[in-house]
């Protein structure tokens, strides 16, 4: 299915490792090898890391199922931006995402920095899963999105004072990429502007320490149907392919 399918998760989700890796063949494997030389040799600084990719997708009457064996990074690149389908060998990872909301009803977006593979694009604080997210087999996905909005935005969810709900929310599925998403909500217990200055002196200090932030820049957009509209009518292309359908139907009750 092209179209981005979201929908609130009423199932117990689990995402367990078959312990495999993926063979590509010999011919794709060269063209996936000769591909990342190219963009080190552009200058790229990108790490070979683990990826995984789901191998089947099922739902029962109590579960959604899903298994994921494991690839790399050159791999996930070449799929995402020369061949998708790779002849059937493309990869569909999962990976998490989390809207974050803030006390003056605002939504936390990031614009992809220079230095990352999506440099430009908008998305929420979220990222792929890894061995450090296993336990006996099956992936904690609350804890890679705790890892994740610490790392890219520097929310601690273990902050009582500053968090006032942390919850499992939606799935997206589908899309162009066959990507899955796992969206987690959380809503903060202070307003757009007091996360702001805590950003500005996380980003400052990453950058003292010569490390660069996830986002470029961060936009708060106001959970009102006229400004969502506006924004992705203005960003339309630049925003990854479940942001507009996951914000839409998040937020599809609100008013102007």
């Amino acid at each position: 299915m092209d179209s981005v399918e979201i929908s609130t998760l009423d199932k117990k989700l689990i995402v367990r490792f078959s312990n495999k890796s993926i063979e590509l063949p010999v011919e794709w494997q060269k063209k996936v090898d000769l591909y990342w030389q190219s963009l080190l040799n552009d200058g790229k600084k990108y790490t070979r890391g683990e990826v995984f990719t789901m191998t089947k997708n099922q739902e029962d009457e109590t579960n959604h199922n899903i298994l994921v064996e494991k690839t790399d990074y050159a791999h996930y690149l070449y799929c995402q931006n020369v061949d998708s389908d790779m002849n059937g060998y493309g990869i569909r990872v999962i990976f998490t995402a989390c809207l974050v909301e803030t006390s003056d009803n605002k939504i936390i977006l990031g614009e992809m920095g220079g230095h990352t593979a999506r440099a430009g694009i908008y998305q929420l604080a979220g990222g792929g899963i890894d061995n450090s997210d296993l336990k006996d087999g099956i992936f904690d996905l609350k804890k890679n999105i705790s890892k994740e909005l610490l790392e890219e935005l520097n929310i601690d969810v273990g902050v009582d004072s500053r968090i006032k709900s942390f919850d499992l929310a939606y799935i997206k599925q589908g899309g162009k990429t066959k990507k899955t998403a796992v969206i987690f909500r959380v809503i903060l217990n202070e307003t757009s502007n007091d996360f702001l200055k805590k950003y500005s002196l996380f980003t400052k200090n990453l950058q003292q320490n010569k490390k660069d932030p996830e986002f470029g820049s961060i936009v708060t957009l106001e959970k009102s149907a006229d400004k969502i509209e506006q924004f992705f009518k203005k960003n339309h292309d630049k925003c990854d392919e479940y942001m507009e359908p996951l914000i839409n139907f998040a937020y599809s009750n609100i008013a102007n």
